[in-house]
């Protein structure tokens, strides 16, 4: 079972704990459940009132009780946030601007999400690059 099938169960009044088979408890995880309730601001409540006791105070089969008995029926999928993709600089991008500012390469990252692209090509050709090298370091 996935962690969006035990959503659906922990809304669903009608499936007990005791009728999932051994392997379906065993996919159980507190941790991602929490995660995609807390996405729904009406159940942040609910699931911090919960949560200082999933460290291994609470058995899966209490949690999943206490869900049950505390969420609504009508169940709502909640988009599941996902982090930023990061950019990807080039390499020798990086330690060309490292060393002209005397920094590190993730310093010199940072400062690449920042700078305009107009202000980075300037930078480049200030530095004494062509035309042809700037555009190969700022593609890739």
């Amino acid at each position: 079972m996935t962690p969006f099938d035990f959503l659906k169960l922990v809304h669903n009044k009608s499936i007990k704990w005791g009728d999932l088979n051994e392997e379906e408890q065993k996919s159980w995880n507190t941790f991602i459940i929490n995660r995609a309730l807390s996405f729904n601001p009406n159940y942040l409540n609910i699931v911090n009132n919960i949560q200082p006791y999933t460290g291994g105070q609470l058995t899966s089969t209490e949690i999943f009780k206490y869900y049950q008995d505390m969420l609504p029926t009508n169940f709502r999928f909640q988009k599941w946030i996902k982090g930023k993709k990061e950019k990807k600089y080039n390499p020798q991008l990086l330690a060309l601007l490292s060393g002209y500012f005397e920094c590190s390469c993730k310093q010199a990252e940072d400062y690449l999400n920042v700078m305009k692209k107009k202000d980075l090509k300037f930078l480049l050709n200030t530095i004494g690059l062509q035309e042809g090298e700037i555009k190969k370091l700022i593609k890739k």
